[in-house]
């Protein structure tokens, strides 16, 4: 979670803000069935004026450089042939190979052990069953420059029991094929441990871990299955070397295409150092997090600040809280940190001060996503780019997370796919944040967009230049600590309805020169955009709430719906834009079947007000309009 500057500024808002309420509320007493008398308040602080129009963000993705491309994962896949194995008798004892070759093992085995370095090595396991109490099951721990190669055919298992320990540790590099299972167990440490490369092809997985699932200096998969029943931290880990000094995207990285994975761990899904990519397959993340209270104890044993307690008790779960939080509530943490895919900040030692660390914040870090199913159900942040960009450009996903559901530190770009966020604090957050396609479809209880940066030199910004953006927010519905840009495509914010935040809010101006619009909220906090917008904008606002429910329509002057919205909360404030609206022409609002408002466009800014009644739920959008809807709203 990002730290917000404006936070401060709010505050002071918030100060004014009771000052305004307090004269509104005799303005509207006054007014109450009188629509003369009630003024659109336009704008209580901010919005308006002039905005500063922002430029597309660097696009910076990073690459993936990895030692199996399409052609090596071909090979890899087609090397399962068992002609020329040395066949190896089952045996109790622990089985050491001292020789390169190709050996089949069929049966039950009390362990198997490298013992020698530089060993090339193709094991193919057809009902082999490899189970040991002390140890490692399959221990390479010893030799960093073996190559093995794992091919499976039929069901398969390798289990360690013993504490501390991992079930399969090879120093070298690993690699599993064939279409045959595996099951991994380890009762006390990784499942699968790589200190170099780890490749999966062809095969199925099952692994459980009392700590991480799998852990490798990198890990590729294609055509793969993947399922991790429980971990004790992350279900797939790639660290970069402990030697390594210097930012690099050799090492450290996951690449999974076309992969069928499935996790439940207590850590993260998904965890890489430098870069993630993901394109096609099917992702079923949940992480589970264990929450503490902030107490001395819990801040030592779990190396927590204070600024690490943001969550209240809510009946028998938990909730998320700003960080001006003000209630008495016992506060409480996350124990470990639990997202759904993450890319992490990595801190190497300095070889000149071992007390030392030096953060890399290359702008490489990143997560890039090209397509697959993605359901992620995560108690902390479900993807999170740290010190770096995340890039969606496809796939469809369903998200639930406590904390925020798409996060980055710089970058957050969405170019497409079909994005549902049905439970989060913030949707969608990054120091910028441009949405050019696709569709985004955001419940958050918070910010649903949010540009923020604790890095001064990060000019915040949201853009949306394209696709279609639906918005239902606790807290405001697109808010920027610098500026908001909409060119393009369909955005559609349901705002808050207390007086303390608003439907669209930036600190430098909200500019529209494109585009479908349509913001509703409460009155408290009305920031309408700038006079520097090329397309029309129209505010409009009343006295008495618009009930939940309502189609709202826009119509012209011979009953056409042009678009059209159903809130889904109450809202007092209604800010919409399109490119039909002409100046000096005559429109209509519409709340169901009764106008709220009809206006004249007099110029690019257009304040309406009225104090009318409640507007009635459902129904038809108005003459000549059929009904709203949270998506598509334009018709």
């Amino acid at each position: 979670m990002l730290n917000y500057p404006h936070k401060t500024e709010k505050l002071m808002k918030r100060s004014i803000l009771l000052m305004l309420t307090l004269a509104l509320s005799v303005c509207v007493l006054a007014s109450c069935g009188e629509k003369e008398n009630f003024v659109n308040p336009g704008d209580y602080l901010g919005g308006g004026g002039t905005g500063e129009i922002a430029d597309s963000a660097d696009d910076v993705t990073g690459e993936v450089k990895n030692n199996f491309s399409d052609k090596e994962f071909s090979e890899l896949s087609g090397n399962t042939s068992t002609t020329g194995a040395t066949e190896v008798a089952p045996t109790e004892d622990v089985y050491q190979i001292a020789e390169s070759g190709t050996y089949l093992f069929k049966g039950k085995y009390g362990g198997i052990s490298l013992g020698a370095d530089s060993l090339k090595l193709h094991l193919i396991f057809d009902g082999a069953e490899i189970e040991v109490a002390e140890g490692i099951a399959l221990n390479g721990a010893e030799h960093k420059k073996a190559e093995v190669v794992v091919t499976l055919v039929g069901e398969n298992s390798v289990t360690s029991t013993a504490a501390g320990e991992n079930a399969v540790h090879i120093k070298g590099s690993l690699s599993f094929n064939g279409k045959g299972a595996l099951s991994v167990k380890s009762g006390g440490k990784n499942a699968v441990k790589v200190s170099k490369e780890l490749a999966i092809v062809d095969c199925s997985l099952t692994l459980e871990a009392a700590n991480h699932a799998i852990s490798a200096l990198s890990v590729s998969a294609k055509d793969a299955k993947i399922d991790v029943l429980c971990a004790g931290k992350d279900g797939i880990n790639a660290e970069c070397d402990d030697e390594t000094t210097a930012f690099t995207t050799e090492e450290g990285y996951i690449f999974l295409k076309d992969v069928d994975y499935s996790c439940q761990t207590a850590g993260d899904g998904i965890q890489a150092d430098t870069v993630v990519y993901l394109d096609g397959g099917n992702y079923n993340i949940k992480t589970s997090g264990v929450f503490v209270a902030d107490i001395a104890q819990n801040r030592a044993d779990y190396e927590l600040a204070a600024d690490d307690f943001r969550y209240i008790k809510s009946g028998s779960d938990y909730q998320k809280v700003a960080s001006d939080y003000m209630g008495r509530d016992a506060m409480y943490a996350l124990a470990q940190g639990c997202k759904g895919i993450k890319v992490g900040e990595i801190e190497y030692p300095d070889p000149t001060d071992s007390d030392r660390e030096i953060t890399v914040t290359e702008g490489d870090y990143s997560i890039i996503i090209a397509g697959g199913t993605f359901m992620i159900d995560s108690t902390d942040d479900a993807i999170h780019a740290n010190s770096g960009n995340l890039s969606v450009s496809g796939g469809t996903f369903t998200i639930s997370t406590y904390d925020d559901a798409l996060t980055s530190d710089v970058l957050t770009k969405i170019t497409g796919g079909e994005i549902t966020v049905t439970k989060s604090y913030e949707g969608v957050e990054g120091g910028y944040v441009e949405i050019a396609g696709g569709t985004v479809n955001i419940t958050a209880s918070d910010d649903g967009i949010n540009a923020a940066s604790d890095d001064p030199s990060v000019a915040e910004h949201i853009i949306i230049s394209g696709g279609k953006v639906y918005v239902d927010a606790g807290g405001d519905g697109i808010d920027s600590n610098g500026t908001i840009l909409i060119s393009g495509g369909e955005t559609y914010v349901a705002g808050p309805t207390s007086n303390m935040d608003c439907s669209i809010d930036s600190e430098r101006g909200t500019v529209v020169t494109g585009g479908y619009l349509f913001a509703v909220g409460s009155l408290g906090m009305v920031e309408t955009p700038a006079q520097n917008s090329t397309q029309s904008v129209v505010s409009f606002a009343r006295s008495q709430t618009i009930a939940a429910g309502t189609t709202l329509s826009l119509t012209d002057e011979e009953g056409n719906a042009l678009f059209s919205f159903q809130t889904p909360k109450t809202c007092q404030s209604v800010i919409l834009s399109c490119p039909e609206l002409e100046k000096g022409k005559t429109y209509q609002i519409y709340g169901g079947d009764s106008s709220l408002c009809e206006f004249t466009v007099s110029g690019i800014i257009t304040t309406v007000g009225s104090s009318g009644g409640i507007g009635g739920p459902g129904g038809p959008g108005g003459p000549g309009g059929p009904g709203g809807g949270m998506g598509p709203g334009r018709w």
